[in-house]
């Protein structure tokens, strides 16, 4: 029997509270001090389809999902058939008795799965609605892997006390007890291959990562978020409305993109830490803005997650396949700062650095997520913020503005960042507009200083020092396969690597986590030792690839690429490496 590893899916239409189902299995377990990694599949539709979800929880640290799960939760017939072959050997499926049966579907080749017909919609109707029959076969997973039922009440409480008082926390708790109930009494003598047991294990807070970018641009001050919502990017704009009043920051739904990245441009002249929030769709219509912002060396963050494309594409799938488009957009040439976080913890340490970098040389940053990223949660050790601070860069006080004379806002630096002010400063009075313009800001078309304002803006990201942009290298030095990939690859390639050790093969994992400025020394220094190397990416191109070649000379011959809108999984890059490696 194996004790506190589990992994669950749970299935049905859009609406049916598939995920309420995850998300309240995931937050109960994790209350017994389980590391817990959750995510969803879902179409864009809001009735009707197929939504899954699934949760992995293990007692030591976890980054990914993995491509079996021990428990199917099935709230109709189309989940049993589409993911009946995903369950692991003994593993238990749960279904909706009262909705649906399952006996026209061929089970022959599995007959080592244990079936457990409980009646959700029912037990949830004798409640006095069918809406609580999620709640029922939360339950009813619980009392199949002897899960205690007050760490369920527990997630509960948190799910709804606040939001929907004490009355409905009651009625959720007897509509888990009801399903709980109901499989120890109907099945009893049935044992289950998992059981779960509380452990001790530090505190860890369970957040997607939307969630962490969020907490980190709140940590590093921000105090405008202007943003037209989009799938994937749209829990930024809800969370951060939560949190508005408690952290003294606007939030304004703005009526498209287009302004809400001229709110940030302007927001950004005045000295306020801003950004937003989007996916690539959107990021099309704020490629002006984002120019001018360049050209004005305005502060100011975007976080785009990527998704599926071109044009509307899979709105509701990941993908990798922004990284060209974040690093290019808009017209003419200025720098920018473009990271691309790999999991919850990066999400938020990368979030507030961005910050910093981008009031330091004064331009606009970009943080690349993706679907998956951005949805999934997992758990983290609470964040350390005794190291963090911020930094705002050469922005002027007072006194000093009070000493200065012809204020030159765009002043000819030796390392190509000027003086700041912001409106309203003694003696800061200046130009500043989208044209190209001389120190002063005056508009300018003589060659002269056109030459010198683009070669200013071009060397200001030399400031930035290389330990504060390195790659990240996991495992042996002297590996025979080095992997290499970026954004949410990471805790599949981590995960892989779990399986490829117990083996004995050698592999490390070379992450790019920032690829504006782009780290050249350290990840050539890294490829040119690698014996053998693999590229893992979430596109039909390889972008990341190219953009290595670009920068080094290096080109990465072995490829594995995936572009289906669904995330890779370990057991992909696990097979590929060992192709890799023959």
């Amino acid at each position: 029997m194996a004790k506190n590893k589990v992994a669950l899916t749970a299935g049905g239409p859009a609406g049916s509270g598939v995920f309420t189902i995850g998300a309240m299995f995931a937050r109960s377990v994790q209350k017994l001090g389980l590391w817990v990694y959750y995510t969803a599949d879902y179409a864009s539709l809001i009735k009707g389809g197929h939504n899954s979800c699934y949760v992995r929880a293990e007692p030591e640290e976890i980054h990914s999902q993995i491509k079996l799960s021990d428990i199917l939760v099935a709230i109709d017939k189309l989940t049993v058939q589409k993911h009946f072959e995903g369950l692991s050997h003994e593993g238990a499926l749960i279904y909706d008795s009262s909705s649906f049966e399952i006996n026209d579907i061929d089970m022959s080749k599995r007959r080592d799965i244990k079936i457990f017909a409980i009646p959700f919609t029912k037990l949830g109707r004798d409640l006095g609605d069918k809406i609580y029959g999620n709640i029922v076969a939360v339950g009813a997973v619980s009392a199949l892997v002897n899960h205690p039922l007050e760490k369920l009440y527990v997630a509960l409480e948190k799910q709804f006390g606040a939001k929907k008082g004490s009355e409905v926390v009651e009625i959720n708790k007897k509509a888990a007890k009801l399903g709980y109930d109901y499989l120890k009494e109907n099945y009893k003598g049935v044992s289950f291959k998992v059981t779960l047991e509380e452990i001790k294990n530090q505190p860890t807070l369970l957040l997607s990562g939307n969630e962490a970018a969020c907490i980190g641009a709140i940590k590093a001050g921000v105090k405008l978020v202007a943003e037209y919502p989009m799938t994937p990017s749209s829990s930024i704009l809800s969370f951060m409305a939560a949190n508005e009043n408690k952290y003294n920051i606007v939030v304004k739904h703005t009526e498209d993109e287009i302004a809400a990245m001229n709110m940030l441009t302007g927001a950004g002249m005045t000295g306020a830490r801003c950004m937003t929030g989007t996916s690539g769709g959107g990021f099309a219509l704020m490629t002006e803005a984002i120019g001018m912002a360049g050209l004005s060396e305005t502060p100011c963050v975007i976080f785009e997650s990527q998704r599926t494309g071109p044009s509307t594409g899979m709105p509701t799938y990941t993908e990798q396949s922004d990284l060209r488009f974040a690093m290019h957009a808009s017209q003419g040439e200025f720098p920018r700062l473009i990271v691309a976080p790999g999991d919850v913890e990066e999400a938020f340490y990368e979030s507030f650095k961005i910050f910093n970098l981008c009031d330091r040389v004064q331009t606009p940053g970009i943080v690349l997520l993706d679907k998956h990223l951005s949805e999934s949660s997992r758990t983290v050790k609470v964040f350390d913020t005794s190291k963090l601070k911020v930094e705002r860069g050469k922005l002027m006080t007072n006194e000093q503005m009070a000493k200065a004379t012809a204020f030159k806002r765009y002043e000819l630096t030796a390392d190509g960042i000027s003086p700041r002010c912001i409106p309203g400063q003694p003696n800061g009075m200046h130009v500043s507009s989208s044209y190209e313009h001389d120190e002063t800001g005056w508009t300018t078309e003589e060659s002269a200083m056109r030459i010198a304002q683009v070669d200013k803006r071009a060397r200001k990201l030399l400031a930035i020092k290389d330990e504060e942009i390195a790659p990240k290298l996991y495992g042996d030095a002297d590996a025979d396969l080095t992997i290499v990939s970026w954004g949410s690859n990471k805790g599949m390639v981590l995960e892989a690597m779990k399986f490829l050790k117990n083996e004995g093969l050698k592999v490390n994992f070379l992450q790019i986590l920032w690829v504006l400025p782009f780290p050249t020394k350290k990840v050539t220094e890294i490829l040119s030792k690698a014996k053998k190397t693999l590229m893992v990416e979430q596109n039909h191109d390889a972008q990341m690839r190219g953009v290595i070649r670009e920068f080094t000379g290096i080109n990465i011959k072995e490829t594995l690429l995936k572009y289906d809108g669904r995330p890779i999984d370990p057991e992909d890059i696990y097979f590929r490496a060992k192709e890799v490696l023959k």
